[in-house]
């Protein structure tokens, strides 16, 4: 916006490509004009609206990473948390949803139109670790459970 350059500059931007990765979308995108922007899709369609933006090879690549694993590991899936249904592709775990949510989330945090009211990146890099913890099954005093996909 024409300021000088400075960390929370850096946060915007972050907090931009981190919404440009998660949908798929470029900020420069034609659907966005007349105020409506990157930000804005993500932040109008969350939580509810998270299958509609997120990018389908996200969700994909997680289907093959869980299929490869549990044939891998011969392990039973159970039903109620299995990521992805092979007819549904968009339908997702609770622990993968949750995961995409904090990340848009803290995208959304980042890219905030004031930098006053955008995270520290310090909050940011704690945001992801704990994110990270949560989506590998870490508990919260850090010992790792078993996953069980």
């Amino acid at each position: 916006m024409g300021a000088e350059p400075s960390r929370k500059g850096d946060v915007y931007s972050y907090g931009i490509l981190v919404l440009e990765i998660f949908t798929g979308r470029r900020p420069t995108d034609e659907m966005f004009k007349d105020g409506y922007n990157l930000h804005n899709f993500v932040k109008i369609a969350l939580p509810d609206g998270l299958e509609q933006i997120v990018d389908s090879s996200i969700l994909f690549r997680q289907l093959e990473e869980e299929e490869s694993h549990s044939k891998r590991e011969d392990i039973e899936i159970d039903e109620e948390d299995k990521s992805i249904d092979s007819e549904n592709p968009r339908q997702m775990s609770t622990n993968l949803r949750k995961c995409l949510v904090s990340v848009l989330n803290m995208g959304l945090a980042c890219s905030e139109d004031s930098p006053k009211e955008r995270m520290s990146i310090g909050d940011v890099t704690r945001e992801l670790e704990r994110i990270r913890n949560a989506y590998i099954g870490y508990e919260t005093h850090g010992e790792m459970r078993q996953r069980v996909i």
